[in-house]
């Protein structure tokens, strides 16, 4: 009887474990189709080619010889120097707090730290930035021709 029990508590754990992990791969794919939309649609503004880096930029970490990769696209020519750190956010529940304290410490020195995100059931993709570097990027903010 109690082997019977621990048979079915260890399955059930199985398939719980199972659930996760299909849960995990479907996320990173949602997460990993977002950014090459954000890295294709980039392209198609500027001109510049953009790739999302390796693990998302989470390799790059701690590593000082990857400055250039963190983030979670970057232009695929690395002589191409873009003023922005780029994190990309795909998930129904937003957490711009967190995502936005990430994109800041995960930033190199000298770039915008700038979370790209997407609005669930619906086309819209947003950005968000400081106001100082909004400012910063915008410097004529009158529209004269």
């Amino acid at each position: 009887m109690l082997l019977k029990k621990l048979q079915k508590k260890v399955e059930s754990d199985n398939k719980q474990h199972e659930k996760r992990v299909a849960l995990g791969k479907r996320s990173r794919n949602k997460g990993a189709s977002f950014e090459r939309t954000i890295a294709k649609y980039l392209q198609e503004k500027y001109g510049i080619e953009f790739v999302r880096t390796p693990q998302s930029g989470g390799f790059a970490k701690n590593a000082k010889k990857a400055e250039g990769f963190r983030g979670d696209i970057v232009p695929a020519d690395d002589s191409v120097n873009i003023k922005l750190h780029v994190e990309c956010k795909n998930t129904k529940t937003w957490s711009l707090p967190k995502w936005f304290e990430q994109a800041e410490s995960d930033a190199p020195k000298g770039k915008v730290p700038v979370v790209i995100f997407h609005k669930h059931n619906t086309s819209k993709n947003y950005i968000a930035l400081s106001l100082e570097d909004f400012c910063e990027l915008v410097k004529d903010i009158k529209g004269e021709n």
